[in-house]
């Protein structure tokens, strides 16, 4: 009876410990993955990127106003009519 109780307190403590030792292999790996990842994008952020960014065409502010003007004298001219 004691050496039933014994065996099954010795196969639960090593199916524990062989878990831990399992999870901190995935986690060993899991930081060598990441870190060979950040490496790599520290090397692209380093390269100067062979493409200009394309810019968003400026507008000037006197076109814009024209245009609101513009606009708004139209719908004016419905609504007088």
């Amino acid at each position: 009876m004691f050496s039933t109780g014994l065996k099954l307190m010795v196969v639960g403590m090593l199916t524990v410990f062989l878990f831990l030792l399992l999870m901190i292999a995935f986690i060993k790996l899991i930081e060598i993955l990441n870190r060979l990842h950040t490496q790599q994008e520290a090397e692209r952020q380093r390269r100067p990127s062979k493409k200009p960014t394309p810019q968003e065409p400026q507008v000037p502010t006197v076109v814009l106003a024209a245009a609101i003007a513009a606009y708004e004298a139209e719908r004016q001219q419905l609504i007088n009519t």
